[in-house]
């Protein structure tokens, strides 16, 4: 790895960084499905899959898509900024 490259980050941290919830907004949601990233116990991603049947958007409460916008959108800045 090169000195300009970001540190690799775990695919489970996905969701905890709001980008899950990102691009399943963007590209997902509104086609009535959601990417899920599966991890074990101890946090580890063990695979992917797409839920629902594609018949109905998925959205969360108001509240909940505000605290994962602004979970998104800080971790946004941190990759701008350097510290990913």
């Amino acid at each position: 790895m090169s000195q300009n490259e970001p540190e690799s980050r775990p695919i489970a941290e996905l969701r905890d960084s709001g980008l899950l919830w990102l691009i399943n907004r963007i590209v997902f949601h509104a086609r009535g499905v959601a990417l899920a990233v599966h991890v074990d116990d101890h946090g580890m991603a063990t695979g992917w899959s797409l839920q629902g049947n594609g018949t109905e958007p998925w959205s969360f409460p108001e509240d909940q898509e505000k605290v994962l916008f602004q979970r998104a959108m800080q971790t946004l800045r941190n990759a701008s900024a350097g510290q990913a």
